[in-house]
């Protein structure tokens, strides 16, 4: 993971929805937990406030995948 490339930068609306500023779209949770899976650095900020997020919104994709029994403990065996 040498690569210095700037983060994808995530902006969240005062509606709650999440905008990639890379493509100019709105994206799910699914949409980031996809980029980080495919080895991209996420940065989620409040537009408003400026408030970073990233850890908030990490944690709730971890919850919300294990709820789903898709997350195991393999490196940890």
């Amino acid at each position: 993971m040498g690569q210095t490339a700037k983060p994808l930068l995530i902006k969240r609306y005062a509606s709650r929805r999440l905008y990639n500023t890379e493509t100019s779209d709105y994206v799910t949770l699914e949409d980031i937990a996809g980029f980080i899976q495919a080895g991209r650095e996420v940065q989620i900020i409040d537009l408003k406030s400026g408030d970073d997020l990233t850890r908030q919104y990490l944690l709730q994709i971890i919850a919300e995948r294990e709820s789903r029994g898709e997350i195991c403990c393999r490196s940890m065996c």
